[in-house]
């Protein structure tokens, strides 16, 4: 296939920076700027060396070889290793490109390790898994898949699935007779095998469910009236300008995302449109998006001040359904009159308090990765979809079955079979890529 590169590490200023790329014979087409490289290269082995362009040398690297089929892709892979600065980075990929070695799209180092049967559809999405999980324990789920790809979840049902199908095929064709009254028998026990995968796809289906979140880690929403200073509190929290900050109400009009990262996992800092009321709808659907989060987050950030010392009906107590820790804002200003009444008193605007804070915010995230054991069982979205449709066609035959139509039954557990199939990696060719590989991030 046609050679491909990518940037392995992100294109910012840095000690080193990496550049992937796959493809064959990729030794004879590199020589071409790598005149120093012998012939021919070892396998798995270090080459330091020096690029040079139109006789002008582009800087000192190093070069790692992985010959097919024995790497990643199946290919040849060559890893080289530059000096980190963006601007020589973007340099050798504009001269590799001409080469004819072209930008690789997101996904493509996995598919074509999949195509090349390096690797399993369901490895490849447990392997996105790791690199996109928010968390140490998400990402030993996805580990475990991706190491232990036989005891995969998907293929566990398939086996179990089989199982059952098999003995239906068995049955169907068991001599009718004196032994009708058995198969009969046998075909209710099939039912009751049909009924026990059904709890298993039900159970596992509400797990993922209560494993999924809005946002990919233990999530905060700041929330309060407009000018509380929400936005100011984001931008020092997150130590960076992120939100745009003004005296003007309702400059806030959607939910703006940071993350901070722990060893642990991410924190997801959200920062809201102030909730009041407005005849401005886009601003109207801004506050509606801070209603809605205010009971899908992980913790509510409810900033007062001065001129809006009163939180929410509800936000806190007994009603309250996530926990939600209630601000003194612009604490440089003035104090409350009853201070019991609030969790924490910062000032945005000098960041007095705001280090506590944040150190409190860590400890509740902290606190919720290690209580937290529900991940999904599933690497993706795909392969949750392919269960619900499992599930329709047992019921489908499920019912064929209470109604003596055993011929109907077994069709719809071939119908399943094929959902099956293409849940654990039997998909055309001509759509694999926009149907799985297309979210996997560059380089991968």
């Amino acid at each position: 296939m046609e050679p491909i590169v990518a940037p392995v590490t992100a294109l910012i200023p840095q000690s080193v920076g990496i550049l992937r790329l796959s493809g064959e014979d990729l030794p004879d087409l590199l020589r071409t700027i790598f005149p120093d490289l012998p012939c021919p290269l070892e396998h798995r082995r270090v080459y330091r060396t020096t690029p040079v362009f139109r006789d002008s040398p582009l800087d000192e690297c190093l070069l790692l070889f992985f010959q097919a089929p024995h790497s990643f892709t199946g290919e040849d892979v060559v890893e080289i290793h530059a000096h980190g600065n963006p601007h020589n980075m973007r340099n050798l990929l504009s001269v590799l490109g001409e080469l004819g070695i072209r930008p690789a799209k997101p996904g493509e180092f996995s598919l074509r390790a999949y195509q090349n049967n390096k690797i399993s559809l369901l490895k490849a999405e447990s392997l996105h898994r790791m690199i996109s999980a928010p968390s140490y324990s998400d990402f030993q789920t996805a580990h475990k898949h991706y190491s232990q790809g036989k005891d995969h979840p998907l293929r566990l049902i398939q086996d179990q699935f089989l199982d059952i199908l098999a003995v239906f095929f068995t049955l169907l064709d068991h001599p009718e007779g004196e032994e009708e009254d058995l198969s009969r028998l046998s075909l209710d026990s099939l039912g009751r095998r049909l009924l026990d995968l059904d709890r298993t796809l039900s159970d596992a289906l509400t797990l993922t469910r209560k494993a999924r979140r809005p946002y990919n880690g233990f999530s905060v929403l700041i929330a309060g009236h407009p000018n509380s200073g929400k936005s100011t509190l984001f931008n020092r929290i997150l130590k960076d300008n992120r939100a745009i900050v003004s005296p003007q109400p309702g400059t806030t009009r959607d939910l703006l995302e940071g993350r901070l990262s722990f060893p642990f996992g991410d924190l997801v800092l959200l920062d809201s449109a102030g909730i009041r009321s407005s005849s401005d709808r886009i601003e109207q659907e801004g506050i509606r998006k801070s209603r809605q989060f205010l009971s899908r987050v992980d913790c509510v950030l409810w900033v007062a001040s001065p001129e809006y010392p009163t939180p929410m009906d509800g936000l806190s107590g007994k009603s309250s359904q996530v926990p939600c820790i209630i601000l003194w804002n612009k604490a440089d200003l003035s104090v409350p009159s009853d201070p019991s009444l609030y969790h924490q008193m910062v000032s945005a605007r000098t960041r007095r308090g705001v280090d506590t804070l944040v150190q409190r915010l860590k400890s509740l995230a902290h606190e919720h990765y290690q209580s937290t054991r529900v991940t999904s069982p599933f690497d993706s979205d795909r392969q949750v979809d392919s269960l619900r449709r499992l599930r329709n066609a047992i019921k489908r035959s499920l019912s064929f079955l209470a109604s003596g139509q055993a011929d109907l039954a077994l069709s719809a557990l071939e119908e399943g079979r094929k959902v099956l199939d293409d849940g654990v990696g039997t998909i055309p060719a001509s759509d694999i890529y926009d149907r799985v590989f297309k979210l996997f991030c560059l380089g991968k």
